[in-house]
């Protein structure tokens, strides 16, 4: 027995935590127009919020960048990035295009984009980029990002502020200076200018549009492998965004080319300091070598002196280059020392310096000072390129300072061979030596002056024939709208939301509802089984069951009352007690029409009203309230004196009685249990109707002494938790004399599709309102259930032929 009472309790367990998709599935359906309501507002909001929808358009234009081939150092004076080769380095120059200087330039060279005007509608707001009716033109601002407002009225127009916190209103016209404490400004017409009407305008400052513009602007290659850059902007201004790419990639253009003449500029401009210097001291050498002639009518030395003159200028050749060498070390070192933040540095093959470690040196310098340039101070990097060019400073220090030790060297090698051939000069004529030295200081001089000057006309020469590096493929253009299907994930996305709403509602609703609905609900309580249910009654007839018996309620009793009788396997001599959970349950209607029922059989039959702190049975039946059960046992009268015979009921009655001061003690007494003995063996059906156990505990007591227990559960105002409590400490003691039973279920319910509406039954076939048996529709169907009492729609199609209809008095009851 413990086996099977433990397997039975594990089964309904399992039971209870079965989750029934079709269930809630019709508990959903059955709100349907709330889903439908849902829906239709959702698709107007969708509606609405797609008004406000602004397409977006991808502007792109194509570039395509060259990288630098070699990492080693150019030869040439003038190989532009071949100088500064992280100018070429293909990601340096991505981040010198998107370099904050170069955005400003980009800015300041269209004037027009400081300016938005816009049109503000009643879902949409647009700018008017070159499609305005005016154009303002801004002396003085001092508020950017300000919204003003413009009203047209046949060339008067009047200027207020749209921040309500700092109004102010001005009245002008086109062409008249307004003065503001915003800003100073003139207003012009365009060919668009309209008589009335009204829109907006603010100032933008750079630095706005540079943070906009470097937001939105995207560079991409187009395949893996290629140098070919995609610059791509993306808003609702196309024309605008058109503009900005091209004037990017022609300020970027003529930075490149910037930057390859530079070196020929820093070149240019050192030669002709020189070449000015030389043009003094080269006039005065040959006004020395003519004054000489002249006075002495001296045309040329003789051969031996020839001999000696060129000795003496190859030597001066010779100290010219150690001079030349001489000074871009000088030149170098004055760099180093004042001018390491400003433009790179002159390569050293300009003069002659062919060492490659200073060249490789120079080249990492020019290469950190471009890296740096890159940079603000506050970067973490900008210290670390700063302590490198300290260290390649260094460096080329020590290089300097070796070189002009080995040029020492040079020149003191070179001075002892001069002196030898000086010596020899001395053993001149006079005149002859006199001349010599006169030629020689003007050939010097004349031997730098051409060296200049043909450096100079190469490197001009070089700088003309400069391009840039980059070429631009395709100019901007607007290519397609990235923002297309919004509109219809808008609609989605609501129509989704309204789907979701009702059903969250309808979940939550249901959930948090803790009354007994459903049969199905009624019989996972408890263990106890549900013996059956019955349907509201719209009259409050005590025995209602007598006035209409072919009433489906009264059918429903029949079913009960059989399925007591199988249960207690036998037909007369039972004792029927029935309870509830708390007052309002419908115990005292059931027990006074299941009494008419059973009296209905010709049976002897008592109705007991039991509930002896709150009767009520006695206004139900409309008798006096005399002598009853109280009276009795407290022995007051006789047991013939508390039987009340009606000729207006076929059953006898037994009042409450005086309501006593200790219901509990008389409920619990011995003479109780021998009334109900007596009672057995006169009447073969007794009806007893008793307090709430939920609420006393009175009719615990009088379990043990009856056949069968109805809890009775009321159908849309039992507390569902408080009945599962009480139920559970009832199955603790009482086994299988306790029976549910559902009462006061809705006559009508929402029909579903088809005519499928609730029905209750037993044994898989039940009794419905549309299914088979006995309901509103008269349709034939079945009720499928769950366990021997199931519950179940019924579909079928409604019948139409009211000859058919034997429980025609439905609609009076």
């Amino acid at each position: 027995m413990a086996e099977e009472n433990k397997k039975e309790n594990t089964l309904f367990s399992e039971e209870k935590l079965n989750f029934d998709i079709f269930e809630w599935l019709f508990k959903i359906l059955n709100y349907w127009y709330l889903f439908v309501l849902a829906v239709l507002v959702a698709y107007g909001v969708a509606f609405l919020q797609n008004r406000k929808w602004i397409p977006q358009y991808i502007s792109s234009g194509t570039m395509l960048i060259k990288e630098s081939t070699g990492g080693g150092y150019s030869a040439s004076i003038m190989s532009g990035f071949g100088v500064d080769a992280g100018y070429k380095n293909l990601n340096n120059q991505i981040i010198i295009l998107s370099s904050y200087d170069l955005m400003c330039r980009v800015v300041d060279s269209l004037p027009f984009m400081k300016v938005d005007y816009i049109t503000q509608g009643r879902f949409k707001t647009r700018n008017l980029y070159h499609a305005t009716p005016i154009i303002v033109e801004a002396e003085r601002v001092n508020d950017y990002g300000r919204l003003f407002e413009v009203d047209f009225n046949e060339g008067l127009l009047t200027i207020s502020s749209t921040d309500e916190h700092m109004p102010f209103t001005v009245e002008t016209h086109y062409g008249e200076l307004i003065e503001t404490p915003f800003f100073t400004a003139r207003i012009w017409p365009t060919e668009r200018m309209v008589s009335s009407g009204k829109m907006y305008f603010r100032f933008r400052s750079r630095d706005d549009l540079v943070a906009d513009f470097s937001s939105r602007l995207a560079l991409n290659f187009v395949t893996e492998e290629s140098t070919i850059l995609k610059l791509s902007l993306v808003s609702e201004v196309p024309q605008r965004d058109c503009e900005f790419i091209d004037m990017l990639c022609k300020v970027f253009l003529e930075d490149n080319l910037r930057r390859k003449n530079e070196v020929a500029d820093r070149a240019i401009n050192f030669i002709t300091g020189q070449i000015d210097n030389l043009q003094q001291s080269l006039s005065v050498s040959e006004g020395a070598m003519t004054d000489f002639r002249q006075r002495n009518k001296f045309i040329d030395v003789g051969a031996y002196a020839g001999t000696l003159m060129s000795k003496l200028s190859e030597y001066d050749a010779q100290n010219m280059s150690l001079r030349l060498r001489e000074t871009y070390l000088d030149y170098l070192v004055n760099y180093l020392d004042n001018n390491i933040d400003g433009t790179g540095i002159m390569a050293p093959t300009t003069l002659g310096v062919n060492d490659g470690m200073l060249s490789s040196l120079v080249q990492q310098m020019n290469d950190l000072r471009i890296q740096r340039g890159e940079l603000s101070e506050k970067n973490v990097y900008y210290a670390k390129y700063t302590k490198d060019m300290e260290n390649v400073k260094t460096a080329i220090y020590e290089i300097v300072n070796s070189m002009r030790v080995s040029l020492q060297i040079e020149r003191d090698d070179m001075e002892q061979r001069f002196a030898q051939v000086q010596t020899e000069v001395k053993n001149l004529p006079e005149k002859e030596l006199e001349m010599v030295a006169i030629e020689r200081d003007y050939r010097i001089n004349d031997n730098y002056y051409t060296f200049f000057l043909q450096k100079r006309a190469e490197t001009e020469i070089q700088k003309a024939s400069n391009t840039p590096d980059n070429e631009v493929l395709d100019k901007a253009r607007t290519l397609a709208v990235t923002n297309a299907s919004q509109t219809g994930k808008t609609t989605t996305r609501y129509i989704i939301i309204g789907l979701i709403i009702p059903l969250i509602l309808i979940i939550f609703f249901e959930l948090i509802n803790n009354k007994v609905r459903s049969p199905k609900e009624a019989e996972h309580l408890s263990r106890f089984p549900l013996i059956g249910s019955v349907r509201h009654a719209k009259s409050d007839n005590p025995t209602l069951v007598k006035s209409h018996p072919r009433s489906s309620y009264a059918e429903q009793l029949r079913s009960i009352r059989t399925k007591i009788e199988f249960t207690l396997q036998r037909k007369t001599g039972i004792v029927v007690l029935i309870t509830s959970t708390q007052s309002g349950d419908g115990k005292t209607f059931l027990s006074s029409n299941l009494a008419a029922l059973y009296a209905m059989t010709g049976k002897r039959t008592l109705l007991i009203d039991m509930d002896i702190r709150k009767p009520n049975i006695h206004e139900k039946m409309g008798i006096d309230a005399g002598m009853g059960l109280t009276n009795y046992l407290i022995g007051d009268c006789d047991k013939q004196d508390i039987i009340v015979k009606h000729p207006a009921f076929d059953f006898d009655i037994v009042r409450a009685g005086t309501i006593p001061p200790n219901p509990g003690e008389l409920i619990r007494s011995d003479k109780l249990v021998e009334l109900l003995s007596d009672f057995r063996q006169k009447y073969e059906y007794v009806v007893i109707d008793t307090s709430p156990v939920g609420q006393v505990p009175d009719a615990l007591s009088m379990i043990e002494q009856t056949d069968i227990t109805l809890f009775v559960v009321r159908c849309m105002q039992t507390n569902r938790f408080f009945a599962r409590n009480t139920l559970s400490q009832l199955e603790q003691n009482y086994g299988d004399k306790i029976q549910v039973i559902l009462s006061d279920i809705p006559v009508k319910r929402r029909s579903l599709r088809y005519g499928a509406t609730y029905g209750y039954g037993y044994g898989g076939y039940g009794y419905g309102y549309g299914g088979y048996g006995y309901g509103s529709n008269y349709g034939y169907g079945y009720g499928y259930g769950s366990n021997r009492y199931g519950y179940g729609y019924g579909y079928g199609k409604k019948k139409k032929d009211k000859k058919h209809d034997y429980y025609s008095d439905d609609e009076e009851v």
